[in-house]
């Protein structure tokens, strides 16, 4: 076993540590990591948690996804980190420790996929899957310069894989470059996509003030290079939402989804958790199904606006992935709680909506790493990809 797969705050102790393509394919000579979530028959999956690996058997079979890979050439080179049972957005392990993250190293990585990106970031695979309950790619993409893929709900298959949230669990894919991500992608997915042309991209009003000078004269750039214009839109003030209530909107169906699926065993080992993720979980205890229903009803009619608007108006949506660079290791408790109310409010867009959503790294800035993404509707990952493509012609390989 090589040194980096030995680091346990990044690599599972309990393996595989390697596993030989089945087939050739378009993944030949690619390798790649997988999140601890993902099940490897003879392998017991461990969620980031020493207690829930102890407590579970080993797998009897494997994740379509990690089996797919292999029948399309690509080499899997180990089992990864993340944070427990996928409930943080941070990167953040209390138990194997915290993932550095390659480009600022006195910042956290970015979770619950955190050790996907890291290892991606470091080099150590070509490619990694990860998965994006609440931003978990989307995030630790951003905090660690990498490309970062949520596809449409239920694109990519989650069978044998831990379950977090049955309204929000997506599969998602890591890459350094977008030609990679586009054949991983393709490779994946068994529906043939039509790349559409996009010439505008619409920005809320609400999400416009994340972009930082810096980061708002990068997009402008890449658009002008490609001929896309950025159109200002008021869409969550007009449907009377704003980030905060799309946040708490998010959080009640996710939290009350946790409870009804984990909580036999969270009442017999919930000690062992993070005191932090634990208090998510007893704030999730008192999420009533009154709420819960109320709120997939709010969740409905969202998906129906937002996905008319785009659908009207022909175009996809620029969204900062996160409210800035990655947030210190040392950040007070208080002040992370603020920003993680932020971030969920970006990233629950796409989330409560089902809707794919692709990040490009923007690097060299001084908030550190950080970016924009694209959003589109359901099935038209090509077309955020091609988009992609264009705008960054000039600077990507």
């Amino acid at each position: 076993m090589s040194t980096h797969q030995r680091d346990i705050s990044l690599y599972c102790q309990q393996g595989p540590f390697q596993i030989a393509p089945s087939h050739q394919g378009a993944l030949d000579g690619y390798s790649f990591v997988f999140k601890d979530l993902f099940d490897v028959d003879g392998f017991t999956t461990g969620a980031g948690n020493p207690t829930w690996l102890a407590t579970h058997t080993k797998a009897q079979s494997t994740s379509p996804i990690i089996q797919a890979l292999l029948e399309q050439g690509a080499s899997c080179v180990g089992r990864v980190q993340t944070d427990e049972l996928a409930y943080s957005l941070n990167g953040t392990n209390v138990h194997y420790g915290t993932p550095v993250n390659p480009l600022a190293p006195e910042c956290i990585p970015g979770g619950s996929s955190s050790g996907s990106a890291v290892a991606v970031a470091l080099g150590h695979a070509d490619f990694a899957i990860g998965t994006d309950t609440g931003g978990s790619v989307r995030v630790p993409a951003s905090y660690c310069g990498l490309y970062g893929l949520r596809p449409t709900l239920g694109a990519l298959s989650l069978k044998y894989c831990f379950k977090l949230s049955k309204s929000f669990d997506t599969a998602g894919l890591f890459t350094r470059d977008l030609t990679l991500m586009k054949t991983v992608f393709e490779a994946l997915n068994q529906e043939q996509q039509q790349a559409n042309q996009i010439d505008t991209l619409c920005v809320d009003q609400d999400l416009a003030k994340f972009l930082s000078k810096d980061r708002l004269q990068m997009l402008t750039k890449w658009c002008e290079s490609a001929g896309i214009s950025i159109k200002p839109v008021r869409f969550l003030a007009d449907i009377g939402l704003d980030l905060a209530s799309l946040s708490l909107m998010f959080r009640t169906i996710q939290g009350f989804e946790i409870i009804q699926t984990h909580e036999q065993w969270l009442s017999q080992h919930g000690d062992s958790l993070d005191p932090r993720i634990l208090e998510r979980v007893q704030w999730a205890r008192t999420i009533t199904e009154d709420d819960y229903l109320s709120a997939k009803s709010e969740q409905a009619n969202f998906t129906q606006s937002l996905v008319n608007c785009i659908r009207m108006s022909k175009v996809a949506w620029l969204i900062p992935t996160t409210p800035m660079g990655p947030p210190k290791l040392d950040i007070a408790d208080a002040a992370l709680a603020q920003y993680r109310t932020e971030l969920m409010g970006l990233t629950s867009i796409a989330g409560l909506a089902g809707l794919p959503q692709l990040h490009l790294p923007m690097s060299g800035l001084p908030e550190g790493p950080t970016g924009v993404s694209l959003m589109g509707l359901a099935n038209s990952e090509s077309t955020l990809i091609a988009t992609a493509q264009r705008m960054l012609e000039g600077e990507v390989s």
